[in-house]
């Protein structure tokens, strides 16, 4: 996995081999007169140019996914192996695609109430 923005990932996640999570304004593309490999990067600038990614708890990330700065993934999310997230996802979506879209949702309602409540015992429970 790498991580080159500033952000979150929420307890019991699943995060897959070859995942990116990247900004989307890293290098200053506009630049005149600079190479591309010489232009200004978000590291030497201060934080404003790249906002940070929030993955909820208890979210899968699949094998390859690219995730986008600026992007809220919610809990109980599933991303499919290769997607792009380029933009949030509500809670228990299952998203697929590049860019990702939601294909489904992990929990019918009543079901995702239950695991919330579950879920909730079992980490009250470990403090």
């Amino acid at each position: 996995m790498t991580v080159e923005v500033d952000g979150h990932i929420g307890p019991g996640c699943l995060i897959a081999n070859n995942v990116g999570i990247v900004g989307r304004t890293d290098h200053d593309h506009n630049q005149v007169g600079t190479h591309i490999r010489h232009s200004d990067w978000v590291g030497d600038k201060p934080a404003t140019l790249s906002t940070p990614v929030s993955i909820g708890r208890d979210v899968w990330v699949g094998f390859g996914s690219i995730i986008l700065s600026g992007v809220t993934i919610g809990d109980h999310c599933i991303v499919a192996a290769g997607s792009v997230v380029t933009r949030d996802l509500a809670e228990n979506s299952i998203a697929a695609g590049n860019p990702a879209r939601v294909v489904g949702f992990r929990f019918a309602p009543d079901k995702l109430v239950l695991h919330k409540e579950t879920l909730n015992l079992l980490e009250n429970e470990r403090r």
